[in-house]
């Protein structure tokens, strides 16, 4: 058998499949967990305590309503730091100070704006494709009133789909 012979007969057997009436079809609330979240009123010490706590390196950052916003990563956090170490004079004089600048700050100053969610009915196989062509860490999960219920992240993925 061929390349092209066993590419065919894997799309047969794939339609045979997905029209089997037995045959779950996957989605963004099968492989969702509960996301760590932080109003974007939040100060920053709030926000480094929560990244501590959870053991993260990603929050989601909502409204007063859950309405999704952003996100902060430790890689915000870091860039902050380096930023300030390189260019504030008190921290390169001295080597502290670090938080000083990031005090300062609230949630919505740190966050980043995230350009995809998904819904919980979002196909499997378009999440996988946010994730990994994309390149993101996670995708939040948001109702039809953009209300976060989830996140999906690659090692919830690789949990739900290593029984598939």
């Amino acid at each position: 058998m061929n390349q092209k012979e066993a590419r065919q007969l894997r799309k047969q057997q794939a339609e045979i499949l997905a029209f089997g009436e037995d045959i779950k079809q996957l989605s963004a609330k099968d492989a969702m967990i509960k996301p760590v979240i932080v109003d974007a009123n939040d100060d920053a010490e709030k926000v480094l305590e929560k990244l501590r706590k959870e053991d993260i390196n990603v929050c989601i950052v909502v409204n007063n309503e859950m309405k999704f916003l952003g996100e902060i990563t430790e890689e915000n956090i870091i860039t902050l730091f380096l930023k300030q170490a390189r260019y504030e004079p008190l921290v390169k004089i001295i080597n502290r100070g670090y938080l000083r600048e990031i005090s300062y700050k609230k949630a919505k100053d740190l966050m980043n704006a995230h350009k995809s969610t998904v819904h919980p009915d979002t196909p499997i196989n378009r999440v996988i494709e946010l994730v990994y062509k994309h390149g993101f860490c996670y995708i939040p999960v948001v109702d039809e009133k953009k209300k976060v219920v989830g996140v999906v992240t690659p090692s919830s993925l690789i949990k739900l789909l290593k029984d598939y």
